[in-house]
């Protein structure tokens, strides 16, 4: 299905169907847990709504201590998987080529921004397009994107909106597959400002495989680990409230014998000799077995969901840990971003093919051989020597080529450049000889 028919079906040929588009309870909702996710991260959490204390016009400020944990986990999400850079696999002659768009575009830091992007809000929007005569690409904010699915789940069309908070004026880009028409409500009217000719069609739309209830969008992990560090936020401020308040500040009472009159503030070592009666403070007694035992139940549980080893939470002494069991650690962050993987490669092959429309336009043209793909280079803490050792022995053996072994190869961060410079060295050698 088209744009056109979707609008002339579903709006009735309304001229100003992407204000109602916008407005619909599925967009809605999706954006407003962007907003919430950027507010959470921003640090504003729901237990700085914590109620203070007050008695007898005095005030006790309650303990609102945030966990930014979120932020680490996710930032620990994004290096695993794009600390290190993906590598463009393929024919010659196009790694040649996309290697230097690559490049040029910036497209390795775009890569990091797009799984930042989506370990935070679920979506990411990738626009592919000409800047003078460079191929680059630009992300659409996850809060600012509306895509458009038809009943039967096809891709028919994309819009772009904000409103500025300053003028208020609204703004509309409207993307479909051969133009995008910028609309605004300058002035109180919407009007056409400018549409200009699209050679790469909609944007990308990235998701991440968490939402099982639609299969077009994706899902935050931040809506799974928030209700966990929610919980542990109330613990630990909870806990610092009664250790305040009950321990470092105990109330002293008396029983018994009335006390008359006052004594000094200033002084030290007082005894009181009370007849009837005795001297004592109100301490609390805490549990700490059952508050260990479910704060630590909270972390197992906060582990397991963001898929994150022990060790990054001081948890696991690594100490003299072999290879195999330093994998086993990490082998529920390595099924985590085995999922990613696959619908970042599905959004990294769509981006190849609006790349490889670009490059026709600049009359660079491949066969129906040439292929490309990516290969992921995941940051995990590993012994190189052992992954050297093995590409030199199926090298030796003639199992693998010099360009495999060094785009396998740990230490190798451009293969092309590393092979100009060994065919350099070899036209070195033989004008010495």
């Amino acid at each position: 299905m088209s744009l056109d028919r979707y609008i002339s079906e579903v709006y009735n040929n309304n001229p100003y169907w992407f204000v109602e588009e916008v407005q619909q309870a599925h967009h809605i909702s999706r954006i407003s847990k962007v907003l919430n996710n950027k507010v959470y991260l921003n640090g504003r959490h729901s237990i700085l709504e914590k109620e203070d204390i007050k008695y007898k016009e005095k005030e006790l400020v309650t303990a609102k201590t945030i966990l930014q944990t979120a932020k680490s986990i996710i930032k620990f999400h994004n290096s695993y998987i794009m600390g290190k850079r993906t590598s463009i696999i393929g024919s010659d002659e196009m790694i040649k080529h996309y290697n230097n768009v690559f490049r040029h575009g910036k497209f390795n830091l775009t890569n990091y921004k797009i799984v930042d992007t989506l370990n935070c809000y679920g979506d990411c929007y990738e626009y592919v397009y000409y800047n003078g005569s460079k191929i680059t690409s630009k992300l659409i904010a996850s809060e600012d994107g509306y895509p458009i699915y038809d009943d039967e789940g096809n891709y028919v069309g994309f819009i772009e909106h904000w409103t500025d908070a300053i003028s208020n004026i609204s703004y509309y880009y409207i993307y479909s597959d051969n133009k995008v028409d910028k609309i605004t409500n300058r002035g109180g009217k919407y009007l056409l400002e400018e549409s200009t000719i699209n050679l790469t069609g909609l944007p990308i739309h990235y998701i991440n495989g968490e939402n099982k209830e639609s299969e077009n969008f994706g899902r935050s992990i931040l809506e799974d680990i928030r209700p966990i560090l929610d919980r542990l936020e109330y613990l630990i401020n909870k806990m610092d409230d009664a250790i305040t308040v009950l321990s470092l500040n105990p109330l002293a009472y008396t029983t018994g014998q009335r006390i008359e009159g006052t004594v000094s503030a200033d002084a030290i070592g007082y005894v009181l000799n009370l007849d009837d009666g005795e001297f004592k403070y109100a301490v609390a007694n805490l549990d700490s077995t059952s508050i260990k035992l479910l704060y630590d139940a909270l972390i197992q549980q906060l582990q397991m969901v963001a898929s994150v080893p022990s060790i990054a939470f001081g948890q696991t002494n690594i100490a003299n840990v072999s290879e195999v069991s330093l994998k086993l650690i990490y082998q529920n962050l390595d099924n985590h971003c085995k999922q990613l993987e696959v619908y970042l490669r599905d959004g990294f092959n769509e981006r190849f093919d609006k790349i490889e429309v670009l490059l026709n336009k600049k009359g660079i043209k491949f066969s129906d051989e040439d292929y490309l793909d990516v290969q992921f280079n995941y940051n995990r803490p590993i012994d190189n020597s052992e992954q050297i050792d093995q590409l030199s022995k199926q090298y030796a053996d003639g199992a693998i080529s010099k360009r495999t072994y060094i785009e396998k190869s740990p230490l190798t961060d451009n293969v092309d450049v590393e092979l100009e410079r060994i065919a350099e060295e070899g036209r070195t050698v033989e004008v010495v000889e």
